[in-house]
């Protein structure tokens, strides 16, 4: 019923990930049967000890039970598994190499969350094996807690989406054994022929000594099936056999319920040396014929149902705060419990209670969170981790400044998560401390860019030592962005001439939106996308430019008769919104633009602020007519120069090689410093071939670009923008660092044919882990079949996009934007039936 979420690292936000899941997400709570007998007769604020489930013993209990009459039918024993850890995978392994099969309570979002979790594949697997599979809501939420349209959507919408994937579901478990009457008719209706509770047949565990020894068969409600308490770690392999043991004389249906099997950190956790022992004893008590292990299914019986979706969830707030309830005023559906929209919440070892006071910031209402004991961990009171009840609708790449009033005797921070689809809820960050505060005083921070990907988040101040903690009037906002800053996105496809409007005559030109378009805001400076030629029937290039400006001398992506050829662009946006493309070309070709992101309009002033210019020509060594030589270097003038300040940081350009009288590759870095090891253009003999190029400024305002080559090559550089100079403190504020190679499978092995990789560029040579995008040179070598790249935020669904198109055997470079994954990684996608070498160079990231 727990789940494990990432540990905050407690005021290091910003600094670096968080460690590796560890702790589970847990509610105050007392036992699984105190809970559910709690919520029958409305229950209240509930204290968590040591590890949040109050454990009340750790010994056998030695209270005598009579004997019961011999059962005319052997003990009905079943081994359930809830929360799809991966863990428990190997122990279904030695399971049903004994012969036993069990039932796994998934909840849906669950699936291929992350590498503790199970994939749909491994669960396929396990039903393929003769396991069970069950469903356990979408998003393991407390259903208690929700209305009746969010408990719907959690059991119903988690039962078709489990069917869809392939699985025959039939049984259900309540997340942490929360049900009332009106819960368990809605598992009815929702298509289930059964749902496990917890707590009501009596264990080691003090105070269930009067309770049955087993459930009858059938169950006197099949909706609420008994059930012993949840398996953790104070159990002995005595106590675990004593369950079977002592209703052996009865008859009836014992369920175990298990979370981890052989993590020792997991407070809900068995052995394996237990747990196979356990198997052992199970199956020789079957061969003996005194039990017989079945599944839930195999109990219960029965035909499996069709079901309805549940109701949409309610209209997202989309502007203002977008905190529901963010005052307490409203309560909730438990009475004296938490308030409407809201649900107690943490993790590791301490011991909390939560209560709803008078002493508020503003209205009638405040929480109040007391820690009265604490190992580590933390407390809090949050909007629920649900499918779109309560918890904000937020955008990717966008960032959300929050605030809180609060009084506190110790320490405080907001602590950050965020759903991926309808139901994959995951760990995302903490602010920094804000310090103890005798009144109300007003904790604000703004978060970085919302993860690819993400659909909600939620958010709340919490406590993370022993003290009293009283929050009120809580506010969530979309951040303000300064001018010039980049917001990145998921690349999306805004322009594909071959699906629309037909091919670019000669000499012609074609428009497409980018304000307004695709959730861009409608008036922006500049945009950078992935611009791609395919069918050219003669060759040519192409200019890009603001909508209603003069075309510039410049270039973009210069192409031959029939090749497909990619370049990254960076170029401002018209007045009306739109980017204009000319083909100079005596035949027509087709053209694809592929958006990664934006930079916002306005005069840009801070350090690493976005300034677009009208794409101009700074360099072109055939006027002079002196190519560069062989492993020869020239320098062009960015700072002081047609405009632009003499002192930047960073610089935007294409750049073109051509006439090459052998192949090589060429470097771009700042004037003065070390040639890094990095390439941004690779060129054969003969060809001419350009690339984007963001790269920082030498302090003589110079860019040096170095010739890697046996021959010699014309090189030209049409700039399209620069980043100002000062120190790089803003969200969307790029920070450039000398080009440094932080992938290249060729000291490995390639990239698989239609395989992906990710690439970690948070946290790596002096990368922030919060980081919201990158600049990357792109590198594809050795191809061995025709096919292109794609690159895109870790987390996120594979883009219509390309970045990359290539040819077997070419070796071709392209710029790439994009944003970091919550992990700080990016993905790489070959599509192509061969194998490929790839190389990636690091320019720079933003904030």
């Amino acid at each position: 019923m727990e789940r494990s979420m990432q540990r905050a690292p407690k005021g290091e936000a910003l600094q670096k990930p968080p460690p590796p899941p560890q702790s589970r997400w847990r509610i105050p709570t007392f036992t699984g049967r105190r809970l559910r007998r709690s919520l029958k007769t409305g229950r209240t604020a509930g204290t968590a000890l040591g590890t949040a489930l109050l454990v009340l013993s750790t010994f056998v209990s030695t209270v005598a039970l009579a004997p019961a009459a011999q059962a005319a039918d052997p003990l009905v024993v079943t081994l359930t598994f809830d929360d799809a850890h991966a863990d428990q995978l190997g122990a279904a392994a030695y399971m049903n190499a004994k012969g036993l099969k069990g039932t796994f309570y998934v909840p849906s979002g669950y699936l291929n969350a992350d590498g503790s979790h199970m994939s749909t594949a491994q669960a396929l697997a396990l039903q393929t094996a003769g396991n069970e599979i069950g469903g356990h809501s979408v998003t393991h939420a407390d259903l208690a807690f929700a209305d009746t349209g969010e408990v719907t959507r959690q059991i119903c919408n988690d039962r078709i989406s489990l069917r869809d994937l392939g699985f025959r579901i039939t049984s259900f478990a309540y997340p942490y054994a929360s049900s009332t009457p009106a819960i368990e008719g809605i598992a009815n209706t929702c298509g289930y022929n059964s749902a496990r509770g917890l707590g009501d047949i009596a264990s080691h565990i003090p105070g269930s000594e009067t309770f049955p020894l087993a459930e009858t068969i059938p169950p006197a409600d099949p909706f609420l099936t008994k059930a012993p308490d949840q398996v953790d770690n104070t159990w002995t392999l005595q106590n675990l056999e004593d369950l079977t043991l002592k209703a052996q004389p009865g008859g009836g249906w014992i369920q175990y319920t298990f979370h981890h099997i052989g993590v020792d950190t997991e407070p809900l956790n068995v052995t394996t040396a237990n747990f196979n022992a356990l198997v052992d004893f199970l199956a020789a008590e079957q061969s003996a014929g005194r039990i017989i292990v079945k599944t839930v299914d195999q109990v219960i019986g029965g035909a499996v149902k069709n079901n309805a979706a549940g109701p949409q969830p309610p209209a997202p707030l989309t502007s203002g705060n977008l905190i529901r309830n963010p005052g307490f005023e409203t309560a909730g559906p438990i009475a004296g419990d938490a308030p409407y929209c809201w649900v107690p919440g943490g993790y590791g070892t301490n011991a909390y209670t939560y209560s709803t006071v008078g002493a508020a910031h503003s209205g009638t209402a405040a929480q109040q969170l007391v820690v009265s004991s604490y190992q580590s961990g933390n407390a809090k009171v949050l909007p629920p981790l649900d499918t779109g009840q309560c918890t904000p609708t937020v955008t990717p790449g966008q960032r959300y400044t929050m605030s809180g009033w609060y009084t506190s005797t110790a320490n405080t921070q907001f602590e950050l998560y965020y759903r991926i689809g309808s139901g994959n809820w995951q760990y995302w960050t903490s602010s920094p401390y804000f310090g103890p505060a005798s009144t109300f005083t007003q904790a604000t921070w703004t978060s970085p860019a919302v993860p690819a990907g993400a659909t909600a988040m939620s958010m709340a101040l919490t406590l993370f030592s022993t003290g009293t903690l009283v929050t009120d009037d809580y506010s969530l906002t979309k951040a303000a962005v300064d001018p010039g800053a980049f917001q990145p996105m998921t690349p999306v496809r805004l322009l594909d001439t071959r699906t629309s409007g037909g091919p670019v005559g000669p000499k012609g030109t074609v428009s497409f939106q980018v304000g307004g378009a695709s959730g861009i805001p409608t008036n922006v400076a500049a945009v950078t996308f992935n611009l791609t030629v395919t069918n050219p029937t003669s060759n040519g290039f192409i200019t890009a430019y603001a909508s209603g400006t003069t075309r510039p001398n410049a270039s973009n992506l210069n192409y031959d008769t029939g090749q497909t050829v990619p370049n990254s662009v960076t170029v401002p946006v018209g007045a009306d919104g739109k980017v204009t493309l000319y083909s100079e070309s005596l035949g027509t070709a087709q053209l694809i633009a592929d958006v990664s992101g934006y930079y916002a309009a306005g005069t840009p002033v801070a350090g690493g602020a976005f300034r677009s210019v009208a794409p101009s020509r700074f360099l072109d060594t055939r006027n002079t007519g002196t190519p560069v030589g062989p492993k020869g270097t020239v320098s062009f003038q960015v700072g002081g120069n047609s405009g632009i300040p003499a002192g930047v940081s960073a610089v935007t350009f294409n750049l073109t090689v051509a006439n090459s009288t052998s192949n090589g590759f060429v470097t771009a870095y700042a004037s003065g410093t070390s040639i890094p090891t990095a390439s941004n253009l690779n060129y054969d003999k003969g060809q001419i071939v350009p690339n984007r190029v963001t790269v920082p400024v030498g302090a003589d305002g110079k860019v040096s670009l170095y010739n890697e080559s046996t021959g010699t090559a014309h090189l030209i550089a049409d700039v399209s923008g620069y980043y100002m100079s000062g120190e790089v403190t803003l969200p969307g504020m790029f920070k450039p660092i000398a080009p440094t190679r932080f992938l290249d499978t060729r000291s490995g092995s390639p990239v698989a044919a239609n395989g992906t990789i990710s690439v970690q560029i948070g946290s790596v040579s002096g990368v922030p882990a919060t980081a919201s995008a990158t600049i990357f040179n792109l590198t594809v070598a050795n191809p061995t079949r025709n096919g292109f790249v794609t690159a895109y935020p870790s987390g996120a669904n594979l883009p219509n996009a390309s970045n990359v198109n290539y040819a077997a055997g070419q070796i071709v470079p392209n710029s790439v934007t994009v944003p970091l994954g919550g992990n700080g990684k990016v993905n790489l996608t070959n599509s192509s039936t061969g194998t490929t070498h790839l190389i990636a160079d690091v320019s720079g990231y933003f904030l």
